[in-house]
């Protein structure tokens, strides 16, 4: 473990990048061959508040004070936290430490959703009106500043081994890629996949525009929490496809805005209706009454 954790320390940084540029690039291609929806994607006008908003997270990221591994270096060295208390097999802490750092990261998502202050910061993730792989960095910069003490006093109650987050930020990094894809897996491949991880159709049900779905599917790598808390929302083929992605109330060119992204969390959202042909307006009569 000794030597995992010096090669990390290493070069987990560039592991990391190349994990994440290499499944932007896979997954950018997947996207024009087995997308999951065949509604135009809109990457002129959606893709740069999205790089943007990613622009201004690596900025605030470099400047945190301290990072999730520098704390759990001192939490080792004082002795604090469960699996520091206790002799176990490596292998064990390790597994453990992953599953407590996949549990946060799901009960924080949920926190997101359900606590009003912090769901203003965490909608500016919803809002965008279609689902690919620029969607995974549409984040607002505050909503990493909040994430940070949750994740420590995680890494101080049960002593998370630096290699365990290390490991998990290599696999955070894929797999926020492959869950915001737009992509279609074979539906027997993704009944199985979903078992374990988070797979595309399963994290496009969390983007549902209808609050009901988007309370559901809190996962961002393990679907295990979901299944174990009953979060759980399964749907499929063409009502996946023509589902409505984004906040219900903002499907304008305001979701396009970096400035209106940056000041959403202060601002009351103010619902601008497009004008609905006779056809769609009996579509959402029929949605509302069932």
């Amino acid at each position: 473990m000794e030597a995992l954790d010096s090669f990390l320390r290493a070069q987990v940084e560039p592991i990391t990048y190349v994990v994440f540029f290499g499944m932007l690039i896979i997954f950018g291609l997947l996207e024009t061959s087995v997308e999951r929806s065949h509604e135009p994607p809109g990457r002129v006008g959606r893709w740069p508040a999205n790089i943007g908003l990613t622009v201004l997270n690596i900025a605030v990221l470099g400047a945190l004070p301290i990072s999730g591994v520098v704390f759990a270096d001192w939490m080792r060295d004082a002795g604090v936290g469960l699996f520091n208390w206790i002799k176990t097999n490596p292998i064990l802490a390790l597994t453990g430490g992953f599953l407590v750092r996949s549990f946060t990261s799901w009960a924080t998502h949920l926190a997101m959703h359900k606590i009003p202050f912090l769901w203003r910061f965490h909608r500016v993730h919803h809002s965008d009106t279609f689902l690919d792989i620029s969607t995974t960095v549409r984040f607002h910069p505050i909503e990493f500043l909040i994430n940070l003490p949750i994740m420590l006093t995680a890494i101080a109650i049960f002593g998370i081994s630096p290699v365990t987050l290390m490991l998990y930020e290599v696999f955070d990094a894929g797999m926020n890629v492959f869950t915001h894809a737009n992509v279609r897996l074979p539906k027997w491949l993704d009944r199985v996949l979903r078992v374990l991880i988070v797979t595309p159709d399963m994290h496009r049900v969390h983007h549902s525009s209808d609050h009901r779905e988007t309370d559901s599917n809190y996962g961002a790598t393990l679907s295990i929490w979901d299944h174990v808390f009953r979060t759980h929302t399964l749907k499929e083929g063409d009502a996946l496809s023509e589902m409505e992605i984004g906040l219900r109330e903002v499907q304008d060119r305001r979701a396009n805005s970096l400035l209106w992204l940056l000041a959403l969390p202060f601002t009351p959202i103010r619902i601008k209706r497009r004008n609905l042909t006779a056809a769609e307006r009996t579509k959402d009569t029929r949605k509302e009454a069932a």
